[in-house]
């Protein structure tokens, strides 16, 4: 059933790869193997199916792409400074303020690009241990037509993970998914 489906997927990611999506996102995530795997007439195979979530969800780039961020902490805990993007393909920078360095860069991004949304939800977790390791950050958020656009990002510095989750959720959004 569409259930058994949907934990099948969830199974499939945590266990081969690693990703343990929020519960709220494995619906979305399901829907959307759900339609590839319907749209091609066939079952995915797990590396099928993790090639729908890094299209779907992982670091998406368009038409908004993080160049690069820069913050400081004033003593009153506000966060600011710059952060540099591409919007189609343009490079802009723009002032960054919040009470932390991801509500700075949303903040920076409804400001200067008219985009509107609210309820950003995070969570974050390590793909692997050690040095190297990178993060996984998932964020949604709600846009002004009270649907919810879910973004992840992957990188091995968790601040820009999130960041790059932000960015996708964004990206998401402006597309209508």
């Amino acid at each position: 059933n569409s259930q058994s489906g949907r934990g099948g997927v969830s199974y499939i990611m945590e266990q081969q790869y690693g990703v343990v999506m929020p519960k709220q996102m494995r619906e979305d995530f399901g829907y959307r193997v759900k339609s590839v795997s319907d749209n091609g007439h066939k079952e995915l195979q797990p590396d099928e199916i993790y090639k729908v979530f890094a299209d779907t969800y992982v670091n998406l780039s368009f038409p908004y792409e993080l160049v690069d961020f820069l913050l400081k902490k004033l003593p009153d805990g506000t966060r600011v400074g710059d952060v540099h993007l591409k919007v189609d393909g343009e490079e802009r920078t723009y002032e960054a303020r919040g009470n932390g360095r991801l509500d700075a860069i949303s903040n920076a991004l409804q400001q200067n690009l008219g985009l509107s949304y609210t309820n950003l939800t995070y969570s974050e977790h390590a793909l692997e241990i050690g040095q190297n390791s990178r993060a996984i950050s998932y964020i949604s958020i709600t846009g002004a037509d009270d649907k919810v656009h879910w973004g992840v990002g992957l990188d091995t510095d968790i601040i820009t993970s999130s960041v790059l989750a932000l960015f996708s959720a964004v990206n998401r959004m402006k597309a209508g998914h």
